[in-house]
Formats: C-alpha cells, sequence, structure tokens
C-alpha cells in the first residue's frame, strides 16, 4: 500500500520517541498509521508488522481487518505506513459483569490462535454501537505457536495484566472473566492450575 495525503484524511494522534515519529489518520472507515524513522538505529519492535502478522491469523474472529504495511526511504529516512480497518466504538470506560462471559471467549480465541496481546489496557477495548466488546491494537503482540510450552507463561500474565490493567484489580469481574475464559479454553486441569498460578504471583508483581 501506499500513503498520501488526501481530503478528508484526519490526524488524531502524532507523538515522537526516541527516532521514532508516529502518526495515526482516520479516513474512510481506515485506521492509517504513519511511521519515520529518523535515524538509522536498529529497530527492537516493528509494531507495524506484529499488528499486521497478528490480525492476520486472527482473521474471522472480531477484530479490525489488516490492509498491510508499506516501507519506503524518504529524504533520509525511513516511511512505514500501515492501515487497518477502522470499528466504530467507543472506549470502554468500565466493564460491567454481563460483559465478562463474551470477553473471556474473545480472549480465549486469541490466545487459542497463538497471539498474545500484552497491553490488555482499558483503552484498547470499545463498546460497539450494539453493545459487543472488541480489542483493536495489537501492536505489542506476542505471536508464538499455539503448541509452543512457553504460551502457558505468556497466557498466564495476560491474565494478570487483564486483572490489574482492565479491571483495575476488582475481584468479582476477574473471577467471572477468569472462569469463562478456562471454559472457553477447554484445557487440562494441570494446564489450568499452571497459569492460575503464573498470573496470581505476576499480579503480585504488578501490585508491588
Amino acid at each position: 500500500m501506499t500513503y498520501k495525503q488526501t481530503s478528508g484524511m484526519r490526524l488524531i494522534r502524532k507523538k515522537k520517541k526516541k527516532n521514532i515519529i508516529h502518526e495515526i489518520y482516520l479516513y474512510d472507515h481506515t485506521l492509517v498509521k504513519r511511521f519515520i524513522k529518523t535515524a538509522p538505529l536498529p529497530d527492537m519492535r516493528k509494531p507495524w508488522q506484529v499488528e499486521h502478522t497478528a490480525l492476520l491469523r486472527l482473521s474471522g474472529l472480531p477484530v479490525p481487518k489488516t490492509y498491510g504495511f508499506s516501507v519506503k526511504k524518504i529524504k533520509g529516512a525511513t516511511e512505514i505506513v500501515y492501515a487497518r480497518e477502522y470499528l466504530d466504538g467507543n472506549p470502554v470506560a468500565l466493564f460491567e459483569p454481563e460483559d465478562m462471559d463474551a470477553m473471556a471467549k474473545m480472549t480465549a480465541q486469541i490466545h487459542l490462535r497463538g497471539v498474545i496481546t500484552r497491553d490488555p489496557s482499558v483503552e484498547n477495548f470499545i463498546r460497539t454501537a450494539d453493545g459487543k466488546i472488541i480489542f483493536i491494537d495489537f501492536g505489542r503482540s506476542l505471536i508464538l505457536n499455539p503448541k509452543n510450552p512457553l504460551v502457558l507463561d505468556y497466557m498466564g500474565k495476560e491474565l494478570a495484566r487483564i486483572w490489574y490493567h482492565a479491571f483495575a484489580g476488582d475481584d468479582q469481574l476477574y473471577n467471572r472473566f477468569r472462569d469463562q475464559y478456562f471454559r472457553s479454553l477447554s484445557c487440562a486441569r494441570t494446564r489450568r492450575f499452571l497459569m492460575e498460578k503464573i498470573s496470581f504471583k505476576w499480579y503480585q508483581f504488578l501490585m508491588t
């Protein structure tokens, strides 16, 4: 894909961190993320590539569609343009108990495909007009083979982050979410035991 500023394209966010300028535009139900790398330093992370790969793997689930990315040189810098579907909705201000079953099933489906979001903060969840909860930002995801034993460790840590960040430590919400999550995962008791132990320890770490 290529980038070209057009009428109706609206800049909604711009920030600079180290050697990366990051701009986000909204245009015709498409979210366009533009990265300008201003120094020839190696990239430790490539969020455009990570998000594209994650959304391809999650195709068919209630997540945005990905449209791909392009990389080119411009005036001594590197420009990366990534586009994905923009989903209408509002940030979730507060989770309700009745949200937990659907959210747990969605999280389990994502994890079963080997994708760990690693950023389940409340601002990355939106509530659509019909009341559905959707996760929208996969730029920090970890993508693993679902059969990799390390998945259990990362899934456990993700549960702790959801508990701490998304639910602000609300035990009642988390307990309902957790029980439905493991039912949706259909995992063996030993796997659940390990994941719960990891999630609890990691939650305690986040609390310190």
